[in-house]
């Protein structure tokens, strides 16, 4: 929930100039205690560059630090102390992977080129904080290579400006150096593969707890226990004979995509198909790659992998798009030039089929990874995506891969990073926010396609390269926007106070970051109802005059719906208690509908007539909804009439 902050009410008997003076700076900061209208913090060290920025509340007082990396190696932590945005905590990645290596392979200085990932990964009621390191090699120039590694940070304290995080036990995780020299980069370089992907948190084996998933040159696919151990079969590897060839910098997706109570992993690569080194060998195509899907136990998803046209760097965003109540899996592909096939974006869904429709055709190539939103406000989700390339095009589709109105909306700069779509001028509609390597402004596009123009209300100073944030961080109940980039040749992150009151939920926020949240599970899901039967209400005769019925309502969906039920089709007869109410996500509510016997014949069933029920957001249905229930009443000698059937 989010906390407000009070209004400071000012009761003062001042000249016009004084009272004019004092409305103005209200107006600017809108609530006591709110972020301002803009502020940059200056952080030291290299810019950020590839790093799109994350929050969440790391200390549980109800507002959300801001958390990055550098390409120097830093990692930030942000926080809200004394109406001021501050950077509490950093340290030099490369120091924690040293503690690791022999003193001939550390480095001064380290590479975070991929977003955080937080959770709480030992489901201890505290989140961590994530962090890749490494990025890609440098072929021509090897000594420009960092190390790669996985490490896991837990807060100690958060006192005012001076927080402190240790390395959580059993981290970090040091890659091996088997490539990044030689021909192709295939020879080891003496310096460990870099990760070039963020890590992805999620419970993939059942066991309450998150595991992190991370994908490397090194052509392996991993999944780790919160203590630094890796998952049972993993990695997917071919020395344990996975047909994997190459690894990729495509961050995975988690979802429970089969239906099985467990979640699979999604995640792209540039490993061509291939059947193994069993006879007969086939050469594989590198022209081509592959989607996997992977279950816990390491086994491959029924359908999977899926075969595309070219590289993989895209990460993948699964939802419901074609609004048949079950998701697809949405990636773009293509990563080099010269191969036309390449340059598309898919779907498919969860058995590996392709969506009708899919995939659809571009005019380059797709390294960048898609949003789904409802862009058009009819109900279900869209692919928003940008070119993520040297290329100037905004793509927007339905779920049957028509354009939407508007769509490809084409901008004055390249976009070559992941989009972030929220409505941050609280009219209603969402937006599309971009970055360009090229402005160091913030492109922002309406639901329509209209208004794509440079917003010089939002500019950093420099180019920016990474995704931007949008969230309440502040706690105040309105939007900030973040950027992370540089001031001068520094790393800085760039806070916008939104002047709307927009407040924070999935209808405003569907892709406020990149992968969606902090986890980086690349899963949206709208509030979404339980379906509901019939009601048959079965009333034993000489039991009072009253029958009921108990049913739970659901919203099996992420984010806040408002659910009612309308009685007036059985003539009011049938009553609800409760008739209406709020559920966040997975809440239920337990309705009692009862309805008065006493002018119903016994033994014979009798047509009541039918319940309405609805789920809404903002005052539009939503999936499962609305719903018509017959309720049907039998009043006789229940414990006689259905005693149980048994046979042999």
């Amino acid at each position: 929930m989010v906390n407000k902050f009070p209004r400071l009410f000012l009761f003062c008997l001042l000249i016009t100039a004084v009272s004019l003076t004092i409305w103005h700076n209200i107006n600017n900061t809108h609530l006591l205690g709110a972020a301002p209208n803009s502020q940059t913090v200056v952080l030291g060290g290299e810019r950020i560059e590839y790093s799109s920025p994350v929050a969440a509340d790391l200390n549980g007082n109800g507002r959300k630090e801001i958390v990055v990396g550098a390409k120097d190696g830093m990692v930030y932590v942000l926080s809200y102390v004394n109406n001021s945005w501050t950077k509490v905590w950093s340290q030099q990645t490369a120091t924690v992977l040293n503690s690791k290596l022999p003193s001939g392979e550390q480095q001064a200085t380290g590479l975070v080129d991929t977003s955080p990932a937080i959770g709480d990964i030992d489901n201890d009621g505290k989140l961590e904080i994530v962090i890749t390191t490494g990025g890609r090699p440098y072929v021509t120039v090897p000594t420009n290579n960092k190390n790669g590694g996985v490490i896991v940070y837990e807060l100690l304290s958060s006192s005012g400006s001076n927080w402190q995080f240790s390395v959580k036990s059993g981290w970090p995780f040091v890659m091996p150096d088997t490539m990044g020299g030689g021909a192709g980069a295939s020879s080891p370089d003496g310096v460990r593969d870099g990760i070039n992907a963020a890590a992805t948190l999620g419970d993939i084996d059942g066991d309450n707890d998150l595991e992190i998933i991370t994908i490397a040159y090194d052509r392996r696919i991993r999944a780790f226990h919160h203590d630094g151990s890796e998952v049972a079969g993993w990695p997917i590897e071919r020395d344990s004979g996975d047909a994997i060839l190459r690894g990729g910098e495509s961050s995975a997706a988690i979802y429970d995509i089969d239906d099985d109570g467990l979640n699979e992993v999604i995640i792209g690569t540039n490993s061509p198909p291939w059947n193994g080194d069993v006879p007969p060998w086939t050469p594989p195509d590198y022209s081509l790659s592959t989607l996997w899907a992977i279950n816990g136990d390491s086994s491959l998803v029924p359908g999977f992998p899926v075969v595309t046209q070219q590289n993989i760097r895209s990460s993948p965003a699964i939802g419901d798009i074609d609004g048949d109540g079950d998701v697809e899996i949405v990636v773009g592909t293509g990563t080099f030039g010269g191969y036309q096939n390449g340059q598309q974006v898919y779907a498919w869904h969860a058995d590996g089929t392709p969506v009708s429709g899919w995939p659809r055709p571009t005019n380059t190539v797709m390294p960048s990874s898609p949003a789904l939103a409802d862009l058009d406000d009819d109900g279900v989700l869209d692919v928003v995506i940008s070119c993520g390339h040297a290329c100037y095009t905004l793509y927007a589709w339905d779920g049957q891969g028509n354009n939407l109105p508007g769509f490809p909306y084409t901008a004055s700069y390249p976009l070559p990073n992941a989009v972030t779509v929220a409505n941050i001028d609280g009219d209603s509609n969402l937006e599309v926010l971009l970055t360009s390597y090229s402005s160091d402004k913030v492109i922002v596009v309406q639901h329509n396609g209209s208004n794509g123009s440079i917003d010089t209300s939002r500019s950093t100073g420099t180019v920016n390269f990474s995704s931007a944030l949008v969230d309440d961080l502040d706690g105040d109940g309105s939007l900030e926007t973040v950027v992370g980039g540089a001031s001068g040749t520094q790393a800085a992150v760039y806070v916008f106070d939104e002047v709307s009151s927009t407040s924070p939920g999935l209808q405003n926020l569907p892709w406020p970051m990149f992968q969606q949240n902090p986890a980086h599970s690349g899963f949206l899901e709208p509030p979404k109802l339980n379906l509901v039967g019939d009601f048959y209400f079965l009333h034993q005769e000489g039991s009072g005059s009253t029958a009921t019925f108990k049913m739970a309502v659901t919203n099996i969906g992420d984010g806040e719906l408002e659910w009612n039920i309308d009685e007036s089709g059985t003539s009011d007869i049938v009553s609800a208690t409760p008739d209406s109410g709020t559920l966040q996500e997975d809440e239920s509510q337990t309705v009692t509908f009862s309805v008065n016997i006493a002018s119903y014949d016994a033994d014979e069933w009798h047509d009541l007539g039918t319940i309405t029920l609805s789920g809404m957001v903002d005052g539009k249905h939503i999936a499962n909804s609305p719903q018509t229930i017959n309720t049907k009443l039998y009043v006789g000698n229940i414990s006689h009439i259905y005693l149980p059937i048994i046979s042999k």
